[in-house]
C-alpha cells in the first residue's frame, strides 16, 4: 500500500472507465455492445480506494496519501413521459399481460423487477392496495454464490441448461422498498381479468403449470425476465410511430409515474417519495424535471401574453379579455389542448 503513486490511481481510474460491465448488462449482447462502467461505479469504487488510504495513515500504514483527483461522475438522466403518452400507449398494448405490467408500472410507480415479482397473496380487493415485498432479478452464477441467503426468496429453475444466470426471486434492495400501494378502480378490475385468467392457465396445464404465486407470469406459470419487458414495450413504441429519441424504457414508466404525482400533489415530495420506496433527497434530484410538453405549453403561454401587449398599442384587445381569449384558443386548437393538459396535471383531485 504504501507504493501506491498518484499515477497508479489515475491509471485505475482510467482502466476502469474503459472496463466492460459484467451481469446483466452484458448478457446476450456482442462485446462492442457491451457498456463499459458508469461514472458513477467509478466514483464510488474511488472513494472507497480514498477511505482505505485515510485509514490507513491513520494507522501508520503510509505517511501521506497520493495526491489525487476524483473522477467526474456523468449523470444520464432517464428519460420520461407525460400521463397522456402513456395513456396512448395503453390504448394500443393488446397483449394482455404487457398492458397489465405497464398500467401497474405507471400507476404505482414501480421497477421491472418489482412488476415481475407482485404476488398475487399480496392483493386485497376489499382494501384496494397490495405490497412490495419481493422482486425478480437475473443474476450470474458468479454473484448467486455471494448474495446473502436471506435475501434469495426462490431460486427459479433454468429455461436453458447452458445459461450461466439465473432468474431468482429476491427481497427488495432497502426496508424502504418494502411497501404498501394502493390501486385504482381500473388496475382493480385488470387484474381480476388476469387473476380469471391465471385460473384458466392452471386448467390447462394441470400438473404441468409453475405456481409461484406470480401476477405477471407466462401462461405456465414461469417468470418474465424483467429486461423482456423493456423489449416488449419498445416494440409497441415502435407500432405507435414514437420517435426513437423520445421512446422511454420500461424502467422509464416508475419515473413518468413520480413527476405525475409530484404535480398531482403540488411537489409534496415526502408523500410521492414513500410512495414510491424513495428518499425525497432522491426523488428531488433525479425526478425534478420539466417535461417537453410542459415547456412547449410555456412557449405557447408566452405567445398568448406577450404578443397581445406588444400588440395592444395597435387598438388590439387586450389578452385579459375573456372574448379575445376564447377566440384564440379557437383559433390555435394546438394551444388549447397544451393548456388543458397543464391545467389537467396541476390539478389536485377534491
Amino acid at each position: 500500500m504504501s507504493k501506491i503513486t498518484s499515477a497508479d490511481i489515475d491509471m485505475l481510474i482510467d482502466h476502469l472507465s474503459k472496463k466492460p460491465c459484467k451481469g446483466s448488462k452484458s448478457y446476450y449482447k456482442r462485446p462492442n455492445e457491451i457498456p463499459t462502467l458508469s461514472s458513477g461505479s467509478v466514483k464510488k469504487i474511488y472513494n472507497v480506494l480514498i477511505a482505505g488510504l485515510d485509514t490507513a495513515k491513520r494507522w501508520g500504514y503510509i505517511k501521506e496519501i497520493p495526491s489525487s483527483t476524483a473522477p467526474a461522475e456523468k449523470t444520464k438522466k432517464r428519460k420520461a413521459w407525460a400521463s397522456q403518452r402513456v395513456s396512448d400507449v395503453l390504448d394500443v398494448i393488446d397483449d394482455k399481460v404487457l398492458h397489465l405490467a405497464v398500467h401497474i408500472a405507471f400507476v404505482c410507480s414501480l421497477i421491472a423487477g418489482e412488476t415481475a415479482g407482485i404476488d398475487t397473496k399480496s392483493i386485497d380487493f376489499r382494501d384496494r392496495s397490495f405490497w412490495i415485498k419481493q422482486e425478480v432479478q437475473r443474476v450470474s452464477e458468479k454473484s448467486l454464490k455471494v448474495l446473502p441467503q436471506n435475501e434469495i426468496i426462490r431460486i427459479f429453475p433454468k429455461e436453458v441448461s447452458t445459461s450461466k444466470s439465473n432468474l431468482i426471486l429476491k427481497a427488495p434492495k432497502t426496508e424502504g422498498s418494502y411497501r404498501k400501494l394502493f390501486l385504482t378502480t381500473p388496475l382493480l378490475q385488470e387484474i381480476s381479468e388476469r387473476l380469471k385468467e391465471i385460473e384458466e392457465c392452471k386448467a390447462i396445464f394441470g400438473n404441468g403449470y409453475k405456481d409461484y404465486g406470480l401476477l405477471i407470469c407466462k401462461p405456465d406459470g414461469r417468470p418474465y425476465d424483467p429486461r423482456g419487458f423493456s423489449k416488449l414495450f419498445k416494440r409497441y413504441q415502435e407500432k405507435m410511430g414514437v420517435d426513437e429519441n423520445e421512446q422511454i424504457e420500461f424502467q422509464g414508466l416508475r419515473k413518468s409515474g413520480q413527476m405525475h404525482k409530484v404535480r398531482l400533489t403540488k411537489n409534496n415530495y415526502q408523500l410521492v417519495a414513500d410512495n414510491g420506496g424513495q428518499s425525497p433527497e432522491v426523488l428531488m434530484s433525479n425526478y425534478n424535471e420539466t417535461l417537453e410538453t410542459e415547456k412547449r405549453t410555456l412557449s405557447l403561454l408566452v405567445e398568448t401574453n406577450f404578443y397581445s401587449n406588444a400588440n395592444s398599442n395597435q387598438s388590439q384587445p387586450q389578452s385579459n379579455d375573456a372574448t379575445y381569449i376564447v377566440e384564440t384558443l379557437l383559433n390555435n386548437p394546438l394551444m388549447a389542448q397544451q393548456i388543458m393538459q397543464l391545467l389537467q396535471n396541476s390539478a389536485v383531485p377534491a
